[in-house]
């Protein structure tokens, strides 16, 4: 995905919030959010090209988030030796261990060389941070309130679509903080996931810097919206296309009883 905004402990019902747009080729293709057979109790869309997901929650045995966006360099990488394993493998790599810390764990001992640059959002209750491979590993904490990443580091202003986004998504924290319900955090996020007119852009005619991107076959293909209570229930809403053509419809699952 390419730009993902993070609430936390702005909402007293929904401790923590996330929404995000997934940026891709219109013809690469995928299904959208589903309970997967594996990693059991995950629920995550899926990239039929490469096998991983951009975005995806734990909603059994612990809840945790793992989202996937593609890093931008200032200069090319040299050309790795060893074939590249999908960036998007991270996520379910992440998604099937048992915790964070865990899942931290496991990238401290895998060789991120064999990754195009990535940052991977980790997040549940009590932590949230962002992992990236842009010069070696970096690990950022992401404190409470609003936090906004897209493919240069977290909240970073140089980056126009993170500078629109940041601005839109900063405007919904005063309904969040009050108290609002589901339904209306989903419909103010879903109304800056689908914005085409606030771009930082000062020539106002980069489609990359709005948040919902057209640029022929490149650009918004789905968003997402996932809000999370005090115990760690998960209700998980999705538009299965630009969130300016499609409806965000909740994602069911069998939960435990």
């Amino acid at each position: 995905m390419c730009t993902l905004a993070l609430f936390r402990e702005v909402s007293p019902g929904y401790p923590l919030v996330i929404a995000a747009n997934r940026d891709e080729y219109l013809d690469r293709p995928a299904l959208p959010p589903a309970l997967l057979a594996e990693p059991a109790g995950v629920v995550a869309g899926k990239d039929l090209e490469a096998g991983g997901t951009w975005l995806g929650c734990r909603v059994s045995a612990g809840m945790l988030v793992a989202g996937l966006l593609n890093r931008r360099l200032a200069a090319p990488r040299p050309v790795c030796s060893e074939p590249l394993r999908s960036r998007g493998l991270l996520c379910l790599d992440a998604l099937s261990t048992g915790s964070l810390d865990e899942a931290l764990a496991r990238l401290a001992v895998a060789a991120i060389e064999r990754y195009a640059p990535f940052n991977l959002l980790l997040a549940d209750l009590a932590r949230a941070v962002v992992v990236d491979n842009h010069d070696g590993v970096e690990t950022t904490e992401l404190a409470a309130g609003l936090s906004v990443l897209t493919n240069l580091a977290v909240n970073d202003p140089r980056c126009p679509r993170l500078a629109s986004a940041h601005a839109g998504f900063a405007r919904a924290l005063p309904r969040l903080a009050a108290g609002a319900s589901a339904a209306e955090i989903v419909e103010v996020l879903a109304t800056v996931l689908k914005d085409h007119e606030g771009s930082a852009d000062p020539t106002g005619t980069d489609p990359f810097a709005r948040v919902c991107v057209h640029a022929g076959p490149y650009g918004t293909r789905s968003s997402s919206i996932l809000l999370v209570d005090r115990r760690g229930g998960v209700r998980y809403f999705h538009a299965d296309d630009a969130p300016c053509r499609a409806t965000f419809r909740e994602i069911e699952w069998s939960r435990p009883a």
